[in-house]
């Protein structure tokens, strides 16, 4: 041991040569995601989330019987119905009453369904669209974040429509 240096058993911290070893390369930072179950606050107001817009109710479900009458749209039986979103809630659509068309089971589920076949999706949302305007698939919320609306009381929301349908 020259010069009194202290045993090590460990070697010396040396530097790293950063071109010889590229996973030591300066990561770039992560972005920041917004939560889809997390609440929105928008001028003001609290946007509920995209999950708790996207049930249906029982009074959405008795609207849109009332509405559309309570019958598959394709066959027209009475039996075995379900609620079918118009407008799927993966592209926005909402749980309104003027996004929800009855279609049985076998209808909704088998091979010539909206989710199957194009053809009749892109059919039943014409006729939404032309029975309710082009916003059919909106909620309150949608409208006055669009500014079409208001504020996001039923009054303005139904206002809207009242003036599209006449």
């Amino acid at each position: 041991m020259l010069n009194n240096e202290p045993v090590r058993s460990v070697p010396k911290p040396t530097k790293v040569d950063k071109k010889l070893k590229p996973y030591m390369k300066k990561r770039p930072k992560k972005t920041k995601k917004t939560n889809p179950l997390k609440q929105e606050i928008y001028k003001g107001r609290t946007i509920p989330t995209k999950q708790q817009r996207g049930k249906i109710t029982t009074a959405q479900y008795n609207e849109a019987a009332r509405q559309h009458g309570y019958e598959c749209y394709v066959c027209g039986c009475q039996t075995s119905l379900e609620a079918h979103h118009v407008r799927f809630k993966s592209v926005s659509g909402r749980n309104g009453w003027r996004n929800i068309r009855f279609l049985c089971s076998e209808h909704h589920r088998g091979n010539y369904s909206p989710h199957q076949n194009e053809a009749l999706r892109k059919e039943i949302e014409a006729l939404h669209e032309e029975l309710h305007g082009p916003y059919y698939f909106c909620d309150k919320y949608d409208l006055f974040k669009l500014g079409l609306i208001p504020n996001t009381d039923d009054k303005s929301f139904e206002k809207f429509f009242g003036e599209g349908e006449s």
